[in-house]
């Protein structure tokens, strides 16, 4: 398996997924971090985060950042938040009547994205969002683009899905090298999965990178802006307005976290919220090895 092809198909996957590097995770700190790999011996974390604000008017928001694919104890954790908010603003572009729920997850999403997201699922030996999270409940509310509004959106912008693609491809070329000279950490995976230790191993390597790419996934560039980060953001906010009009109070956002520097800028700067709270839920935990496999006829001994 080379870099490349791996890195393409972990864009695919988290497309609208993870935030940018190098901001602030203080209680009232803005521009906040929304994803970190935190180091831990030979392994780490791989952590999202969950941000609250609130308005003069009494009104709180809380912002989780999701990262697509993650422990079962991840999706845990954060459906039990999800109970406490009047409203969840939710992200997937998909009619509002479409709601996603465990008992479906057989069927998932089609075509190849569909299959490379359970390949790496799979790969990483971790859970798909949309296979466990279950977004039936009455305080679930679509926040997102329908597919023809998504479709008109990039067609208006001159963007394409392929063109993100090659732009990623020439990035993913660029990513192999740092900026010291040094080649970036790799993965001698056919050594990895001899000792057991391969998908461990694989997140590590993943987990570091993804912040990097992430912003070629939602066709970031020096000038900022695309359908898939800041068109699907803005739909998101007007949603938003529509329930604080409404009188909702207590309200949260579930959006992937590349979506959310950008979302707490328009919340901060425009809306008039302040950050009151930041704090961490792990995703991939890296730490512990795997066992090594036994070798064939040994069992028993």
């Amino acid at each position: 398996m080379s870099g490349l092809p791996l890195r393409v198909s972990l864009l695919v996957f988290l497309a609208g997924g993870l935030a940018t590097a190098q901001q602030g995770d203080g209680a009232s700190e803005t521009p906040s971090d929304f994803v970190r790999f935190v180091d831990v011996g030979d392994g780490g974390r791989l952590e999202t985060a969950v941000t609250t604000y609130r308005n003069d008017a009494g009104v709180e928001l809380v912002l989780y950042g999701a990262v697509h694919i993650a422990e079962p104890a991840h999706f845990t954790v954060l459906q039990d938040r999800f109970r406490t908010r009047q409203t969840l603003l939710y992200e997937l572009v998909a009619s509002p009547e479409h709601r996603p729920n465990p008992e479906e997850q057989s069927t998932g999403s089609g075509g190849a994205i569909g299959l490379l997201q359970r390949g790496l699922k799979n790969a990483l030996g971790l859970q798909f969002q949309l296979d466990v999270v279950d977004y039936r409940p009455e305080n679930f509310v679509h926040a997102d683009m329908e597919p023809e509004e998504f479709q008109r959106s990039m067609k208006e912008r001159g963007e394409s899905l392929m063109g993100i693609f090659l732009r990623m491809a020439r990035s993913g070329a660029a990513m192999g090298s740092r900026d010291d000279g040094e080649k970036a950490p790799t993965l001698d995976f056919v050594s990895a999965l001899r000792s057991g230790d391969g998908k461990r191993q694989l997140k590590i390597v993943l987990g570091r990178q993804l912040e990097q790419m992430e912003r070629m996934a939602l066709g970031l560039d020096e000038k900022g802006g695309s359908t898939l980060l800041e068109g699907r953001n803005e739909k998101c906010l007007s949603v938003l307005q529509e329930r604080l009009a409404a009188g909702d109070r207590n309200l949260g956002i579930y959006y992937g976290a590349a979506h959310l520097p950008h979302m707490e800028q328009r919340l901060v700067r425009d809306l008039g919220f302040r950050k009151t709270g930041h704090e961490w839920v792990i995703a991939w935990d890296c730490v512990r090895k795997e066992p090594a496999p036994k070798a064939a006829g040994n069992e028993g001994k």
